[in-house]
């Protein structure tokens, strides 16, 4: 009977650390995950980044096409350099509006660029520049414009679209465009100021890291389709540079000339030797005019591929430049908030880490040793003359 009585209090024993265990397992203050304190990017915010994105290339095709039409309509060397300027300078800058890392930001920007194509094309220097065929790339410009503000008004509530479209407007009236290469300056502080914000208080996220990481691979990705256009153009410049250089009419006729004088020159030396003098000193006169044409074009021609490869040589600088200063702000921004992240979690955790210690130890040891001291007692209990 007692050792019937034993053996219960051992199964009882066993029931309640078993019980103690499922209870501790469920207990929703034991359970914790490795999460990060990033802040994906909002609904909206995450939309208008894929739009805008995709609004700028459907921009730099439509500006592309119209250039070309241009280019192939017109026959003056100087407007077909200044349309390559003009893609160049405008798809380079669609890029760096549209890639930006804070869509609002991007979304803002993209939509002044628009802005400010459709006046500088309607100025007298605009038409001078793109030539008597700029109502193509008019027309283009209005098109997309008319699509941004589109989507700015899908995106965006009543109230928000209001406050984006008088800062647009104002600020395309203060920073009219006066080069068609369409620098282009941070917003970020003109637009908080406009919106009565603070700068830092402006940018809530830059996004989760999957994001983040994410929108770098973009922005490496329109950096080289980029790189690989603006090489395309600059070829598409020194061809046009070097047919430019091409001999003129006054050098040809210097070489008809040279052709005519060295047939005069061997059918007199035939007929009559005493001649020759006289031509050879005709010769010369008519030849040296021809060297020095022919130097100074070589001198320009070479003139002017240094100063292409010094240009594409600056633009390329640029460029890695600033893919390499977005890709460092945004790996550092990525490793402060996991390292903060981190901290945090060990702080939220510590005190579970310390109780599941402690229970640990009272299981390994406590147990075990209650255990003993029971059973002691029983069998002390039942034998009292040992």
């Amino acid at each position: 009977m007692k050792a019937f009585m034993l053996i219960e209090k051992k199964n009882i024993f066993k029931s309640i650390c078993f019980a103690f265990f499922i209870v501790l397992s469920s207990c929703s203050l034991m359970k914790f995950s490795l999460e990060s304190d990033d802040i994906p990017l909002p609904k909206n915010e995450l939309n208008t980044r894929i739009a805008v994105r995709a609004f700028q290339n459907e921009f730099a095709t439509k500006i592309i096409k119209a250039s070309d039409s241009i280019m192939a309509t017109s026959e003056d060397v100087q407007t077909k350099l200044n349309i390559i300027d003009f893609k160049m300078g405008l798809v380079a800058a669609s890029g760096k509006t549209a890639f930006q890392s804070v869509p609002e930001l991007s979304l803002v920007d993209t939509w002044i660029l628009c802005k400010q194509l459709v006046d500088v094309i309607d100025t007298d220097y605009g038409k001078a520049f793109l030539g008597p065929n700029n109502h193509l790339v008019a027309v283009e410009a209005l098109d997309l414009e008319r699509q941004i503000t589109g989507i700015a008004r899908s995106l965006l509530s009543q109230e928000r679209y209001k406050q984006l479209e008088s800062f647009v407007s104002g600020y395309v009236a203060d920073n009219p465009v006066t080069s068609f290469d369409f620098p282009r300056t941070n917003i970020l502080s003109p637009l908080s100021r406009h919106l009565g914000v603070a700068d830092t208080s402006y940018v809530k996220t830059l996004g989760s890291g999957a994001e983040a990481l994410s929108d770098i691979g973009d922005r490496i990705g329109i950096a080289k389709e980029q790189i690989g256009q603006q090489l395309e153009w600059e070829k598409q410049r020194l061809s046009l540079q070097w047919d430019e250089a091409n001999p003129s009419e006054a050098f040809l006729a210097r070489a008809d000339s040279l052709g005519l004088m060295l047939d005069r020159l061997a059918i007199v030396a035939e007929e009559s030797p005493e001649l020759i003098g006289e031509i050879s000193a005709n010769l010369r006169n008519e030849l040296m005019p021809l060297i020095y044409a022919l130097n100074s074009g070589l001198d320009a021609s070479v003139g002017q591929l240094g100063e292409e490869r010094i240009r594409m040589q600056i633009y390329f600088d640029e460029q890695r430049k600033l893919l390499i200063e977005d890709v460092n702000a945004t790996g550092k921004q990525m490793i402060e908030e996991s390292a903060s992240s981190l901290a945090d979690l060990i702080k939220d955790v510590s005190w579970i880490i310390v109780l599941s210690s402690i229970i640990l130890i009272l299981l390994l040891f406590g147990i075990p040793f209650l255990a003993g001291f029971y059973l002691a007692k029983a069998r002390f209990k039942n034998n009292p003359s040992k």
